[in-house]
């Protein structure tokens, strides 16, 4: 009898993984898919804001008049309020990473839980109105998910990764060349204050991005507005 509880017990953790992850997959298929229809790129910026970096995004965006969605981590938004402010009056879409960016399957699922709603807390008691969570790391299991769309909050899923956080840093226009061939995307990038050549990769193919979307006519667009979310 112990062997049934045993394997009942693996299925039923396996599916606490397993589901939301395949949940993950069929609607980064659908984001896809939607960004090539609509000729759409949409900036994302996540572990942020920084204090720096942040800053001279926000300046670059300006001078294309284009907006993006940030995916603020919550103890960086206490560290850095007046990234946050800049953020708010220059009218960027601003979203949930949890507060502690914990990888929901590395730590406990309580932890995980925790992370996540506090996140959530912390950008209501600063101010910001969030509609978007994008999950650290991309990880999520059936509590977290749980703990998100019982908010009424999405998830802020992704086309296409910029490689910043890579010990090598990719050639930016390979990015864009990548982005270019699927018509549009949903790209994710970081905002964290790190080395001057992390930054400058960060500055260098947002510009560029930019750039395309101009030369091919795509919308330039945050990601609730891709959604339709009100």
């Amino acid at each position: 009898m112990w062997i049934v509880w045993s394997l009942l017990a693996g299925f039923l953790i396996s599916l606490a993984y397993i589901s939301p992850y395949a949940l993950r997959m069929f609607q980064e298929r659908r984001l896809r898919a939607r960004c090539r229809r609509e000729r759409a790129l949409v900036l994302t910026y996540d572990d942020g804001p920084g204090i720096v970096l942040t800053l001279k995004l926000l300046d670059l965006l300006a001078a294309y008049n284009a907006k993006a969605t940030f995916f603020l981590v919550g103890k960086c938004v206490i560290n850095a309020p007046e990234s946050v402010a800049r953020l708010q009056r220059d009218g960027h879409e601003l979203a949930s990473h949890s507060y502690a960016h914990l990888n929901a399957w590395k730590t406990t699922p309580w932890q995980g839980v925790n992370d996540v709603q506090r996140g959530f807390t912390t950008l209501g008691q600063n101010g910001i109105p969030f509609k978007l969570f994008r999950p650290p790391y991309g990880k999520i299991t059936l509590l977290t998910w749980l703990a998100t769309v019982c908010r009424g909050i999405g998830f802020g899923w992704w086309t296409k990764v910029s490689g910043d956080t890579y010990a090598n840093l990719p050639d930016p226009q390979s990015v864009v060349q990548a982005v270019e061939q699927d018509g549009g995307g949903v790209v994710l990038l970081h905002d964290f204050d790190g080395t001057e050549e992390r930054s400058t990769f960060v500055l260098e193919l947002t510009k560029r991005l930019l750039d395309a979307a101009k030369s091919r006519g795509w919308k330039v667009c945050t990601q609730s507005e891709l959604l339709r979310i009100q």
